[in-house]
């Protein structure tokens, strides 16, 4: 279980790796769901539906919509509670997800059928090619086992596999598009060049955020390897194709609305929420916490729909992402002093093992603290012996994404419920793995030289 080079790996292991990881992602998301709605797995129709609270019912009512013809809008859901523009376009939501599930409930109906498996399965995957990416970047199998087991057991990832919510498929492609790029950067051929690009594509057409893989990709590229003839015009493909995936629905928002909405009309929205003046009264020493209403955001916003001309054709959700933009704007410059002390606040809060004000039970925050005693300390005792090991090509890119999800966290706004911070937990298991492996080894070392002195 030493290290060894990637090349020393016969294809068996590799394989083995990820389909064992691939079954333990799916059997835990499985098992678990399956446990938690044991009382309700039989749900169909409008029964399901409405079931579902916040963003998991806008996402089926979209996916709804989809299917009965009215397009990518919100459906009209008749009942007794408010729908979030109901009946209007739904160019707050990026929409690959949204398809997604208009694809498996074509085929199962509204139900836990088939989307529940289906991303239980998503789940396994992702586990397993966190296990590959450990693989080839640190060289050791003990290293991708731990990294693999620890993306199959993330409390949020298996949570939210039986839940119709976005996770477990946006970090399927996140962690697709970082080990293309890895063999691209081996290889340096077109295929993985463009399967890497199209992974960043569907991974941003998911959620918007999968912009940081492009950013990483070419800060790496440009620090961390030596120049090579083509090396650039090779890594062109990437973007290219990334463009080539999104562009289709930039471009139909375009006509349809006249409006530029590259991926999702929603960074506005956010900024306002977690920078406005009811969250920046609280001291710097409160842990973050944003997802309460804001009497102030809410006139200003108002005030500015109603005194601003838009063209007709806008959504109103646009609308309100545009006001909202201008909002958390102009605070920003009338208060810099208050946006530094809410970054630093939703930094030191995102660092925790959970937010102290966020609404999970008991039972599900010591599953968080656990998990994160197992990965966060030695995770960031990987990362620093990473950093003083030297650059690395690989271990620079997912030290980078790991800042760089930081960065946007710190800059923009901070969910309690732990979303925004998967992608750098599970950067962070691949550097616990690797140091597990190391402090093992030297474990190990240091037992075999004791015998030797005794001999």
């Amino acid at each position: 279980m030493g290290e060894r080079t990637l090349t020393s790996k016969p294809s068996w292991f590799r394989t083995n790796l990820f389909v064992i990881l691939v079954l333990l992602g799916f059997g835990l998301r499985i098992g678990y769901g399956v446990v938690r709605y044991r009382s309700t797995l039989t749900l169909s129709g409008d029964a399901f539906i409405d079931f579902w609270n916040h963003d998991a019912w806008l996402h089926v009512l979209i996916a709804k919509a989809i299917l009965v013809g009215k397009g990518y809008v919100v459906y009209d859901q008749p009942g007794a509670r408010l729908i979030r523009y109901a009946g209007q376009p739904a160019l707050f939501k990026a929409p690959l997800y949204q398809y997604f599930l208009a694809g498996a409930f074509a085929i199962s109906g509204f139900s836990f059928k088939l989307f529940f498996p289906l991303q239980s399965l998503i789940g396994g995957l992702t586990a397993g090619f966190v296990g590959l990416i450990t693989l080839r970047v640190f060289h050791s199998s003990r290293a991708a086992w731990l990294a693999g087991i620890g993306t199959a057991a993330h409390p949020i990832l298996v949570n939210s596999a039986s839940q119709p919510y976005n996770e477990n498929v946006f970090f399927f492609f996140f962690v697709v598009a970082i080990w293309a790029y890895l063999v691209w950067l081996d290889s340096r051929t077109a295929r993985w060049a463009l399967l890497c690009g199209a992974s960043v594509g569907l991974c941003m057409l998911t959620r918007e955020s999968g912009l940081v893989l492009l950013v990483a990709m070419g800060g790496i590229l440009l620090i961390a390897t030596p120049p090579k003839p083509g090396t650039w015009l090779g890594f062109a493909l990437i973007p290219a194709m990334t463009v080539a995936v999104v562009a289709p629905w930039t471009i139909h928002n375009y006509i349809r609305f006249r409006a530029f909405v590259p991926v999702a009309s929603i960074m506005g929205v956010d900024f306002t929420e977690g920078n406005n003046e009811c969250v920046a009264a609280e001291s710097l020493f409160v842990p973050y916490w944003a997802e309460g209403k804001c009497e102030q955001v809410n006139q200003q916003v108002q005030s500015l729909l109603s005194s601003q001309s838009f063209d007709a054709r806008t959504p109103p959700a646009v609308r309100v992402d545009q006001v909202c933009k201008r909002v958390a704007l102009q605070f920003v410059k009338n208060h810099p002093l208050a946006y530094a002390k809410l970054a630093l606040r939703r930094l030191w809060t995102t660092l925790l093992p959970f937010d102290p004000r966020g609404h999970q039970g008991w039972h599900e925050k010591v599953i968080l603290l656990f998990y994160w005693l197992l990965v966060f300390p030695a995770g960031a005792a990987g990362l620093i012996m990473t950093l003083k090991a030297g650059i690395e090509p690989g271990r620079m890119l997912l030290a980078s994404l790991i800042v760089l999800n930081l960065a946007t966290i710190m800059a923009v706004l901070y969910w309690s419920d732990l979303r925004f911070r998967v992608g750098i937990d599970l950067l962070l298991a691949c550097f616990a793995g690797w140091a597990c492996d190391q402090f093992l080894r030297r474990r190990a070392g240091r037992s075999r030289g004791d015998v030797v002195s005794q001999v």
